[in-house]
C-alpha cells in the first residue's frame, strides 16, 4: 500500500510538473504582433484558476474564508511578482533556459529558511545550493555574453518565487492548500482586471485558446501537485517537480524548432542535481508551485 501510494504521489507529481511546463509554452505561442499585454495572459492565468478551483472546493463543501489574511496577503504579493517577473522572462528569452533558472526557488527557499526561520541547513543542502547557482552562471555565462533583462528577470523571479514559498510552509497550518492557491489566483485577477480593462486587446480565436490555456495549464499543474502532497510526505515527490526543466527542453526542441546550446544542457544537468542534492538532504521544497 505504501508503495502504491508513493507511486501515485510520483505520477500526480510528474502530472503537475508537465502540466506548468506548459504555462510558458502558450505564453510563447502567443506571438507578439498579436499585440497582447502581458498583464492580459496574467489575467488569464489568474481568473481560469480561480473559476476552476472555487469551484472544487465549493464541490467539496470548504469555505472560501482565509484562515490567515495577512499570511495570504504576503504570499499573494511574492507570487504575483514571480509571476510577472517570470512571464516577462518567458516572453523574451528562449524556453529551457527561463525554466530552468527559476527552478532555483527551492534554493532561495533554504536560504531564507536558514535567515528568516533559523532553520539549519545540512552540508549537502550548502552543496546543493552551490551546484545550483553554479548551474545558473553556466547557462547565462557572464562576461562571455551580455546579461539580458529576461535573464536577470527570470532570477528574480526565482527569488521572488522563493520568498511566497517561505510564507506557504507557515500558510500549512491556517489554510488548506486549494484555498491558498485560490485566493492567491483571485488576488492575481483582482490586480491585473483594471490594466485588462484599461490596455487589454480583445484576441483572436487562437488566441483565445492559448490565453485559455494559461489558465488551465497553470491550474490543472496545481492542483496535481496539491493531489500528490495526500500520498506522499513532500520530501519524497518534490524531486519530481524538476521534471519541469526536461519536459521545457522537450518543448522547445518539438514547438519551436529550437536546441539549446551545450552551456544550457550542461547549466540544466546541474540545476537537477542541485535539485537532487537538496532533496537527499530533506530538502524544504513541501508546498507545490509557486505559480
Amino acid at each position: 500500500m505504501i508503495g502504491s501510494s508513493r507511486l501515485r504521489a510520483a505520477v500526480y507529481m510528474s502530472l503537475g510538473a508537465l502540466f506548468l511546463s506548459a504555462v510558458p509554452v502558450f505564453i510563447k505561442l502567443i506571438p507578439s504582433e498579436s499585440g497582447i499585454p502581458t498583464i492580459q495572459k496574467l489575467f488569464m492565468r489568474g481568473f481560469v484558476s480561480a473559476v476552476l478551483l472555487a469551484g472544487v472546493l465549493l464541490s467539496r463543501g470548504i469555505s472560501l474564508r482565509p484562515g490567515n489574511g495577512v499570511l495570504l496577503g504576503a504570499r499573494s504579493f511574492f507570487g504575483i511578482a514571480a509571476m510577472l517577473t517570470y512571464f516577462i522572462a518567458v516572453e523574451g528569452m528562449p524556453l529551457a533556459e527561463a525554466v530552468t533558472i527559476n527552478k532555483l526557488s527551492p534554493f532561495f527557499v533554504l536560504i531564507f529558511s536558514w535567515i528568516f526561520l533559523g532553520e539549519r541547513l545540512a552540508r549537502i543542502q550548502v552543496l546543493a545550493i552551490a551546484v545550483g547557482f553554479s548551474g545558473v552562471l553556466v547557462i547565462l555565462r557572464p562576461g562571455s555574453i551580455p546579461l539580458t533583462l529576461p535573464a536577470a528577470l527570470a532570477v528574480v523571479s526565482a527569488l521572488f518565487s522563493g520568498a511566497a514559498y517561505t510564507t506557504l510552509r507557515a500558510l500549512r497550518k491556517t489554510d488548506r492548500p486549494l484555498l491558498v492557491v485560490f485566493w492567491f489566483s483571485t488576488a492575481i485577477t483582482a490586480v491585473f482586471l483594471p490594466f485588462v480593462i484599461i490596455s487589454g486587446v480583445l484576441p483572436c480565436l487562437r488566441d483565445l485558446v492559448f490565453l485559455t490555456g494559461i489558465g488551465l495549464a497553470g491550474a490543472a499543474g496545481q492542483l496535481f501537485m496539491t493531489k500528490a502532497y495526500r500520498f506522499a510526505p513532500g520530501g519524497e515527490v518534490a524531486i519530481y517537480g524538476y521534471l519541469s526543466v526536461v519536459f521545457s527542453v522537450t518543448w522547445q526542441m518539438a514547438l519551436f524548432d529550437s536546441i539549446p546550446g551545450t552551456a544550457v544542457l550542461v547549466g540544466a544537468g546541474m540545476v537537477l542535481l542541485g535539485g537532487w542534492l537538496n532533496y537527499r538532504g530533506g530538502g524544504r521544497e513541501r508546498v507545490g508551485s509557486a505559480y
